[in-house]
Parts: structure tokens; C-alpha cells; sequence
């Protein structure tokens, strides 16, 4: 039987009537899935944005204060079986940022935990022996390998369970990540994903964390094999996971110095999409991936369709000779001087729209000749010029682990939870995707597309 992805799914609703849509309510109401806005609640204490921030933030320092030993403990017994003639295999691949954020063409990346970003995982189980090692946070195909003798890492999301997920949480619950693995990283994310308790949406929490959190994990273990292979196993597997760490958390606090500047533009934001209609389109230039549902770029992809996510955000490349006057453009970029992306920065404000990015503002301190955030109406430093990682690591020519995509990450979702913030204190909450996976999250979504088709946002 052929997998129907989330995005197929969704897509066959795109073109429901109204009778559609009361036969949709009349299955909810059997299956008992409300999709309607709560009404009667007590504003929240904190912006949805400041949550945001403070819940990411936090995943970052409980990952630094809890999991570095068993990261280091994980690469150490890579760095032995690669040693001893295994070969390593990388499959952290659920969610929409962690497929593409691995990619070999990324500045910084050393490949030593290969990503599969052609999704061809079946052809690594297929040549997995005993001795090799796999990282993953997945759970398809994973118990057969270790079977065969594969040592598994595992870490822990809310795309499958875990000790910590709730009861009934996601649609399928009969095998956890702890079943199938060696070895577990805590992600420290929370099973639902979503950081913005949002009391207009009881059904379950926006604005999503999973991408981010991968993004730290598979970098800081990066970081840790390089140090191990560099040193020939006499360096520390610690050390470059905390200092890796420590950086991101730096950066995090300095994108949090600018969110009187994401209040104000997502304040416009507000204006436009309520005033004028206004559309958001995401664009990013192709990454060397094998494309996912018509994205190849991990900023993209993480806005697209993704699990408590926005259903506003489409895709510039299908809407490019639609874009007009006062729709949003939103640019990101994981280098400061892209051409693709600087084209298409100057594409938007050709056609009047908002055009908004989010990228380093130089490279390696350099921020002369074109760059991105010049191009556009306002833009975002991501505070990760680097022109490759951000670990020195012995017998690497360059440094391993960026940062650039993790706080571009950031910066993306900050920008989404505020909009919405912004939204919701007009009496006009956005609708949100629901995770595929999650009880209910199907139907929900199928439910409330035709009503952000009518509705627009």
C-alpha cells in the first residue's frame, strides 16, 4: 500500500465546498474532534513569542545541563566501531527541518554522520551489518537493525513515543524509541512539540520545537566524532558537545535582544494579512536534497505543512507569479550573500510585497558587497556569520558544527509565534496544522483546511 504523505492528504481537501465541510463536522462530531476556537479564557501572561523564546531556550540548557554525558557516550562507541571496520549510518530524519538540515552542502558539515537526504534509509538497512552504528530518531526498520547487530542511538521527538508520551498521545504507540534502542538521547523537547500555550487552542500547542532540538543534538554530536576522529581518540567527546552547546545558547540570547523588532514587524504582518489579504510566502535556495513535497531547503520546509505550524505560510516557488502588492515575502538564509535569495528578496519589493529576511549579516565579519539583509524591506540577524561551523576541532582544515541554521530556526519561529500573538489580541487566531501523527491530527487538519481557505489565514 502506497504512504500517503501529510501533504498529499491535505492537498485532496484544498478543494472542498461547504457541503464538504459539514460532512467533515458531522464526522468530527462522532469521532469527537472540536475544531472551534475556545472563546471564554483568560489572556496569557506572556506574549506568545516571549514563550516561544524562553521554551526554546530552556530545551537548549536542559539538553546542555542533562545529555552531554550521553552524547559523548554515544560518539565514543561510534568512534569504536568506526574504528574497528563498522560503518556509521545517520538517520535523524522525522521532521521537516532535521530531513534537510544535515545536508552535505552545508558549510560546516564533515559528513561524519552521514545524513540520508535522499530518504533512501531502506538501502542503508538493507547494507547494515553487525558492528555498524546507527543514529536515529526514527523507529521504522530500526528494531530489524538491531537485530542484526547494529548498535542503536536513539533520540527521543514527538514524531514517535517515548517514556514520556503521554497515553494515547499519537496515533501509534506500540513501540517507543527506548524499545528499539542501545542507547537514548533526551531531547528534552516535549511530546506534543509546540512551546505556545495558545488558550484559543485548547486541541493542542503551536509553534514547534522539534527542528531546532534535532538541529542541537546531531550538530553537538558532530562536534564530538570530529574531536574523536581528529585526535585519533585521545580528545575529549565532552568538551566540544558543551562548547557547541554553550554557543547556541549564547546566540539564542542574542536573538532574544531583538524581539522589540520582531513585535513591531509582525505587528505589520497583522496589518497586511487582516487589512489587505495579505499572503506569506517562504523561500530559501535549494539545498543539494532530494525534494520533499515540492521544497529543497530546510527554512522552507520547516514552514510548509509541518506540525503546529502555520497554515499561512506557502511556498514562493509555486506562487512566485502570483505574488503582489502587500503580500509577505519571507526570505531565510543560512549564508549572508546568497544570489538566489538576493534575487528573489528583489523580486519581492519589484512587486511592492513585504519582503522580510532572516540570515547572518556577514561572513566571517565581512558584511561589504551584496548581501541579503540589505535587499530587503527589514531583516533579522541570525548572530551566526561563520563561514563554516563553529568547533576547531585537530587534522579538520575547517571548523565543524554551524550554528547558522539552528538560529535561523530561531528567528523563523519567533517571527510566526509573535504574528500570531498579534492575531490573536484582534479576536482573529490563525488556524495551525496539527501534527499528522498525533490523535485526532488527520482529521483535524482535513477539517480546518477549507476554512483557512475561506478565511485566508
Amino acid at each position: 500500500m502506497k504512504k500517503v504523505s501529510r501533504r498529499t492528504f491535505i492537498g485532496g481537501t484544498a478543494a472542498l465546498g461547504a457541503g464538504a465541510v459539514l460532512a467533515l463536522d458531522s464526522r468530527a462530531e462522532e469521532k469527537k474532534i472540536d475544531i472551534s476556537f475556545n472563546k471564554d479564557f483568560k489572556a496569557p501572561e506572556k506574549c506568545f513569542m516571549d514563550q516561544y523564546y524562553e521554551g526554546m531556550l530552556k530545551i537548549a540548557q536542559d539538553i546542555r545541563e542533562t545529555q552531554v554525558g550521553t552524547i559523548a557516550k554515544s560518539m565514543e562507541k561510534a568512534f569504536e566501531l568506526k574504528q574497528k571496520g563498522g560503518r556509521i549510518y545517520s538517520h535523524v530524519l522525522l521532521g521537516h527541518f532535521a530531513m534537510f538540515t544535515g545536508s552535505p552542502d552545508l558549510p560546516g558539515q564533515p559528513n561524519l554522520l552521514p545524513q540520508r537526504v535522499d530518504r533512501k534509509q531502506q538501502e542503508d538497512f538493507d547494507a547494515m551489518k553487525k558492528g555498524d552504528f546507527l543514529l536515529t530518531n526514527g523507529i521504522t526498520g530500526v528494531k530489524e537493525a538491531r537485530e542484526k547487530g547494529v548498535y542503536v542511538a536513539g533520540i527521543t521527538n514527538n514524531y514517535v513515543p517515548n517514556a514520556k508520551t503521554a497515553p494515547g498521545g499519537l496515533t501509534k504507540m506500540d513501540v517507543k524509541t527506548e524499545d528499539v534502542s542501545d542507547l537514548v538521547v533526551d531531547s528534552q523537547m516535549p511530546w506534543y512539540n509546540g512551546l505556545v500555550n495558545a488558550p484559543q487552542l485548547p486541541q493542542f500547542r503551536p509553534i514547534p520545537s522539534s527542528g531546532t532540538t534535532m538541529a542541537l543534538i546531531y550538530w553537538a554530536m558532530t562536534a564530538s566524532l570530529a574531536n574523536l576522529i581528529g585526535t585519533k581518540g585521545k580528545g575529549s567527546s565532552s568538551q566540544p558537545v558543551e562548547k557547541y552547546l554553550d554557543l547556541a545558547i549564547d546566540r539564542f540570547r542574542m536573538i532574544g535582544s531583538d524581539r522589540p523588532k520582531i513585535d513591531s514587524v509582525t505587528e505589520k504582518w497583522a496589518d497586511l494579512v487582516l487589512g489587505k489579504k495579505a499572503r506569506l510566502l517562504v523561500y530559501g535556495h535549494p539545498q543539494k536534497v532530494e525534494p520533499y513535497e515540492g521544497t529543497k531547503n530546510m527554512f522552507v520546509n520547516e514552514a510548509y505543512i509541518v506540525a503546529s505550524g502555520t497554515i499561512i505560510a506557502d511556498l514562493y516557488d509555486l506562487k512566485a507569479n502570483e505574488m503582489k502588492k502587500n503580500d509577505i515575502l519571507l526570505i531565510g538564509g543560512f549564508t549572508s550573500d546568497n544570489a538566489d535569495e538576493i534575487r528573489v528578496a528583489r523580486h519581492g519589493k519589484s512587486v511592492g510585497a513585504y519582503t522580510v529576511s532572516f540570515s547572518p549579516f556577514a561572513t566571517d565579519g565581512d558584511s561589504s558587497g551584496l548581501r541579503l539583509f540589505k535587499e530587503a524591506d527589514d531583516a533579522f540577524n541570525t548572530y551566526s556569520d561563520e563561514s563554516e561551523g563553529v568547533i576547531a576541532v585537530p587534522g579538520f582544515p575547517k571548523k565543524v558544527s554551524p550554528l547558522t541554521g539552528v538560529t535561523g530556526n530561531m528567528v523563523h519561529w519567533m517571527l510566526m509565534a509573535q504574528w500570531t500573538d498579534h492575531m490573536a489580541r484582534r479576536g482573529e487566531f490563525p488556524y495551525f496544522w496539527q501534527g499528522f501523527h498525533e490523535t485526532g491530527g488527520p482529521d483535524y487538519d482535513k477539517m480546518v483546511k477549507p476554512l483557512f481557505d475561506k478565511r485566508g489565514y
